[in-house]
């Protein structure tokens, strides 16, 4: 395994990098455009969160797989156009991540206890103000290891990228198979490029959800 890391890490990296670069894509996507809809879903419009309800259905029902390949293979043929396979990857799992956490912000603020609003009403506070001051600040605490366990998701589907000839670390490390014949030693390689990714997401949830999940009911 080390003499297939040394021989082809140049490789390994590049597709690391590759799949490093996509997820931080797809957070900058779905993350920002999330938190906006699910607050407006949450506090200001019941159409925005029936919107919300029925975007998450829909990915419910439709796999990640088969959307990414409807958008890199039909909708471009229909469109006349072609789109670089990362920046279609880019947009399907940002869809899905943008939907996600919408879901999670909305569902938390529809979860949030009312004496929270009704005290900085009391204090006359804004509607808005109440939202941008006392909710989304206890929100936020409560939301960030759902957030990150949803980015850990993301990171696991850009292995389906490989799928549309986009040079992620699985793709990579197939390539590298295919000219050694070295399973073994190729794809343990593979698993310790994701724990070193995985393995601090995954730690940083338990810390978080420990510290602030029991903070209220």
């Amino acid at each position: 395994m080390i003499e297939v890391f040394l021989e082809f890490h140049n490789l390994l990296f590049k597709g690391f990098f590759t799949t490093l670069k996509l997820l931080g894509a797809i957070m900058l996507v779905g993350i920002p455009l999330g938190v906006l809809v699910g607050v407006l879903g949450g506090r200001y419009s019941k159409t925005v969160s029936r919107f919300v309800h029925g975007l998450k259905f829909f990915t419910k029902i439709v796999p990640v797989l088969v959307l990414l390949f409807w958008l890199h293979f039909p909708l471009q043929a229909l469109l006349g156009v072609v789109i670089d396979p990362f920046w279609t990857t880019v947009f399907a799992l940002g869809f899905v991540n943008m939907v996600a956490t919408a879901y999670v912000v909305q569902s938390e603020l529809t979860l949030l206890p009312r004496s929270y609003s009704d005290a900085g009403m009391t204090l006359g506070m804004s509607k808005q103000q109440v939202v941008h001051h006392i909710e989304l600040p206890i929100m936020f605490r409560r939301i960030i290891p759902d957030i990150i366990l949803n980015q850990a998701a993301m990171l696991e589907y850009t292995l389906f990228a490989s799928l549309i000839s986009v040079s992620e670390l699985f793709r990579v490390s197939q390539t590298i198979n295919s000219m050694i014949y070295d399973p073994i030693a190729v794809y343990s390689l593979l698993v310790l490029f994701f724990i070193a990714i995985l393995a601090p997401m995954h730690l940083l949830v338990l810390y978080l959800g420990k510290k602030y999940k029991t903070q209220y009911v």
